[in-house]
């Protein structure tokens, strides 16, 4: 399986807590799981309004840091976000006004991934901290399988 790329279905649930109010985020699509050296990636879109789309990319590293990037490109909005368990980590959030530098704080992680067949979750849930103040509270659950 080693640099193989393998299509998958992706399910990501996420619920942000923003400003009192809660939202949430579903997502079902294909995607691509590829293997490279002790690294393993998840690729897919998130289908959004007047048929543009998001590509995220989910880069688990070998020692359980993951790495999440965002980017619309018919908005010009990105975001790389990094997270590591019960740890502060910087951020960076693309706008067409600049770059917003930012930090997130992993208060819980979970990845857990077998091979046959294949299928996964990553589970994170984290504030996003912007100039020492929480802008707010995420939960991202992901699942894919074959």
């Amino acid at each position: 399986m080693e640099n193989n790329r393998i299509d998958v279905n992706v399910d990501l649930d996420m619920s942000v807590f923003q400003a009192g109010e809660m939202t949430h985020t579903k997502i079902s699509e294909p995607g691509r799981f590829t293997r490279m050296g002790n690294s393993m990636y998840l690729q897919f879109n998130e289908s959004m309004e007047n048929d543009d789309h998001a590509s995220i990319l989910v880069k688990i590293t070998e020692n359980g840091e993951i790495h999440v990037k965002r980017e619309a490109k018919n908005t010009n909005l990105s975001s790389m976000l990094y997270f590591t368990h019960r740890d502060h980590n910087a951020a960076s959030v693309y706008t067409e006004y600049g770059v917003m530098q930012m930090k997130t704080f992993t208060k819980d992680s979970l990845v857990e991934i077998k091979d046959h067949p294949l299928q996964g979750k990553i589970n994170i849930d984290y504030d996003l901290i912007y100039d020492d103040n929480i802008v707010g509270n995420y939960k991202f659950r992901l699942i894919f399988t074959v």
